[in-house]
This record gives C-alpha cells, sequence and structure tokens, in this order.
C-alpha cells in the first residue's frame, strides 16, 4: 500500500533514531524485538525501515532509543497505518503511536521539539 496524502497533525523531522519493535501478541509474548532505524519522526508516529511486511493495523510494542538516553527508551505501543515496499528485504512502514505513559511521552515531546528548534536557528 502506497504512502497516503500528506494527513499529519504534527511536523515531522527526517530523523534517524534506533528503535526496537515487536508485534503485540497477547498468546504469543516471547517473540524476539526486531531493531531498525526510524525517519520522519513527530510526537504522533513515525516511519520505520521493516525487513517485513506488515499489515495495517498491526499493533507494535516499541522501544524508541534517544541519542542522550540510551539507557533509558521510550516506550510506547504503534499501529501501522501504511507500509511501502522498496525491496525484496526492506519495507518503510508508517507507525501511529496511540499508547504512551506521560513521563515517556513528556521525554519524547521535548526531544522532538528541542530537534526542531536546532533547525528553525539554523
Amino acid at each position: 500500500m502506497n504512502q497516503p496524502e500528506n494527513r499529519r497533525k504534527f511536523a515531522r523531522l527526517d530523523l534517524a533514531l534506533t528503535v526496537s519493535y515487536k508485534v503485540s501478541d497477547q498468546i504469543n509474548t516471547s517473540s524476539d524485538s526486531i531493531e531498525t532505524s526510524s525517519s520522519d519522526i513527530s510526537i504522533g508516529g513515525l516511519r520505520l525501515m521493516t525487513p517485513t511486511p506488515l499489515k495495517n493495523s498491526t499493533l507494535l510494542d516499541l522501544n524508541i532509543i534517544l541519542p542522550d538516553d540510551e539507557e533509558n527508551p521510550i516506550e510506547a505501543t504503534g499501529k501501522v497505518i501504511w507500509q511501502t515496499k522498496i525491496s525484496s528485504t526492506s519495507y518503510e512502514t508508517g507507525v501511529m503511536i496511540n499508547g504512551i505513559n506521560n513521563s515517556d511521552k513528556k521525554r519524547f515531546m521535548e526531544f522532538v521539539f528541542d530537534q526542531m528548534s536546532k533547525i528553525v536557528t539554523k
């Protein structure tokens, strides 16, 4: 499925962060996390490079590693909202963040706004 028209609520940053994810699955909680990188991050979501196809509405458990706090990742849940195949082993995957605790949300928002201010002041 192609990327949808620009219906974004939040400004995006083209910034690569390390993100590990696994498909949320109440039956099999032992599935391994996959480490990947993000781009196009915002308060409301991010784009991941994934090695396998994921169906729309697939729920993911996310750990987003901020460069200045690698020992304390942002824990969130997200939902796949689109995916585009770019090679036989790589997919761009749009993920909407739909669950994050208040302290992680505050840290993530501060990071995103800080990065945006660096771009604006250049």
